[in-house]
């Protein structure tokens, strides 16, 4: 990492280039095969379930990535209201390992 100082009146400040931790891994989707039983023609409900070691808040469950990775995955064609009806959220504690259950249905 880098560290430059530049004059922005009359104090410093510093600035520190950070890695690119997002890099562009293209448009296509990862996957190309349908899912069975899922008609990506009508529009369905997302329920999201977060199993964490500590609670977050209630809106720090990052739904809109998970349906992102939906989406890029070609699991559904787009993430708008016209295939996206309704989106809910839960989760819970545990002491076990964590993940993240994405259930979709119509």
């Amino acid at each position: 990492m880098t560290d430059e100082r530049r004059k922005t009146g009359d104090e410093d400040c510093s600035t520190v280039q950070a890695s690119d931790l997002e890099p562009d891994s293209g448009d296509a989707p990862l996957g190309s095969e349908e899912v069975e039983g899922l008609d990506t023609q009508g529009r369905v409900r997302i329920h999201i379930h977060s199993r964490r070691k500590r609670l977050c808040d209630s809106d720090g469950v990052s739904g809109k990535a998970v349906i992102d990775g939906v989406v890029h995955a070609g699991i559904l064609a787009d993430d708008s209201p016209k295939y996206v009806k309704e989106v809910s959220y839960s989760q819970e504690k545990t002491t076990e390992k964590e993940e993240t259950i994405i259930e979709i249905w119509q």
